[in-house]
C-alpha cells in the first residue's frame, strides 16, 4: 500500500475515533470484509486493536504522529456509543466535515430594560451545547444525537437546550439547524418525535439504518 493511501485511511479512522473493521469495509468500499482485514493488517504498525464482539481499531502513537493528529484516545470507552455514531456517519453517506463531540459556544451580550446597555454593568451570557456529531450539507447544519443508554429525562433536557439555542445556531453558522436523533426503540422514537416538534428534525431507530 502506498503511503498516500495509508494516510487517507488513517485520517478517516482518526476522524471517527474508533471504527469496526465491518464499518470500515462499508465506508472504504474496497471489496470483501476479508480484503478490508488485509488492509488493516498492512496498517497494523499504526493501529491499536480491540477485540470485542467485533474487531475494532483506533490510531496508536505512531499512527497519530504519521498524520499529525493530536486526538489521543486515552481510554476507548463508550465503544457501543462510538460505533453507533459511525452507523449514523455511514447513513449520511460519510460527510467530509463530520465532527465528533465538538463544543458549540454561543455568547450574547445581556442588556437591561428598554434595550439600554449600561457601560460597566453589561454581562456576557455564554451557552454551550455539545452534539454527539455534526456536519453541514445542502444549507443545513445537521446536529446528531446518539441515544443508546441515555435516560429519556436527559433526552428531554437536551432537546429543550437545542430549542433555546435554535435561532442562535442559525445566526452563528448561517445554516438552518436540523436535529438528527438515532435511538434504539420505536417507543423512544415516537417520544423523541413529539419532543422535537417545532424544529427541523429526523428521528430514526438504528434498525432502520443498519
Amino acid at each position: 500500500m502506498n503511503m498516500e493511501r495509508a494516510e487517507r485511511i488513517l485520517a478517516l479512522i482518526d476522524q471517527l475515533g474508533v471504527v469496526s473493521v465491518k464499518q470500515l469495509s462499508e465506508i472504504l468500499n474496497v471489496g470483501t470484509y476479508r480484503h478490508t482485514c488485509r488492509v488493516i493488517k498492512q496498517l497494523s504498525p499504526y493501529l491499536n486493536e480491540i477485540r470485542s464482539k467485533q474487531k475494532i481499531v483506533y490510531l496508536n502513537k505512531e499512527g497519530r504522529q504519521l498524520i499529525g493528529s493530536e486526538n489521543e484516545l486515552k481510554s476507548p470507552g463508550q465503544l457501543e456509543h462510538r460505533l453507533m455514531a459511525n452507523d449514523a456517519f455511514i447513513h449520511f453517506s460519510c460527510p467530509y466535515d463530520w465532527r465528533r463531540e465538538e463544543s458549540i459556544e454561543i455568547k450574547s451580550r445581556s442588556s437591561f430594560a428598554s434595550g439600554i446597555i449600561i457601560k460597566g454593568l453589561n454581562t456576557i451570557n455564554q451557552k454551550i451545547i455539545i452534539p454527539d456529531a455534526m456536519f453541514s450539507r445542502n444549507g443545513y447544519l445537521h446536529l446528531v444525537e446518539i441515544d443508546n443508554t441515555r435516560k429519556m429525562v436527559d433526552n428531554r433536557k437536551k432537546i429543550e437546550s437545542y430549542k433555546e439555542l435554535w435561532k442562535d445556531l442559525h445566526n452563528y453558522f448561517k445554516l438552518t439547524p436540523k436535529l438528527c436523533f438515532f435511538t434504539c426503540s420505536d417507543k423512544r422514537k415516537r417520544e423523541i418525535e413529539i419532543l422535537c416538534k417545532g424544529i427541523a428534525n429526523e428521528v430514526k431507530t438504528f434498525k432502520e439504518i443498519v
